[in-house]
């Protein structure tokens, strides 16, 4: 006898008491029991990304924006698949603003994020290290990512500064 959940035959019942498909509707997947309890007693699900993102008022900051730096722990094909960082691309890529992610991993799929306007990717890591001693240094390890991300960019501006001083006059 199941310890939990509806008596044997009674789920078709309760089942038509729900106005939606619980088993498809979005949000109400994998670790979404709080938003399929929520659609079941009639609440309108939103995707976390336009809350949180309107929210903080992204498009106009974006508006502002030079570019985007933003984080993801793992940079894989799942990242344009409703993750934060993807969302915040598409954004900046309607508003022509670039777009550089830095990953604490990458994996399989990553080249996906090109399609909804990531512009560059790094890791985060210099070095295999356990998720433990990362977790532990991820101030110093974010901060260094940065540092040689924002190094990378200059040196493009500096290359771009120099390809014109020779470029023929018109």
């Amino acid at each position: 006898e199941p310890e939990k959940g509806p008596e044997p035959g009674s789920g078709p019942a309760l089942a038509t008491g729900v106005p939606l498909d619980l088993r498809t509707a979005p949000g109400t997947g994998a670790s979404g029991g709080l938003g399929a309890g929520l659609a079941a007693v009639g609440a309108r699900l939103l995707p976390r990304y336009d809350v949180l993102l309107d929210g903080l008022d992204l498009d106009a900051r974006l508006a502002r924006a030079d570019f985007v730096i933003t984080a993801e722990g793992a940079l894989d094909h799942q990242t344009v698949r409703g993750k934060i960082p993807a969302e915040v691309a598409r954004r900046a890529q309607a508003s022509g603003v670039p777009v550089l992610v830095l990953a604490g991993t990458i994996g399989p799929g990553a080249h996906d994020v090109r399609a909804v306007g990531v512009d560059a990717y790094s890791a985060i890591l210099p070095a295999p290290m356990t998720l433990v001693e990362a977790i532990g240094r991820s101030g110093e390890l974010l901060a260094d990512a940065t540092e040689r991300a924002l190094r990378i960019m200059a040196l493009g501006s500096r290359l771009g500064e120099r390809a014109a001083r020779y470029a023929p006059s018109a």
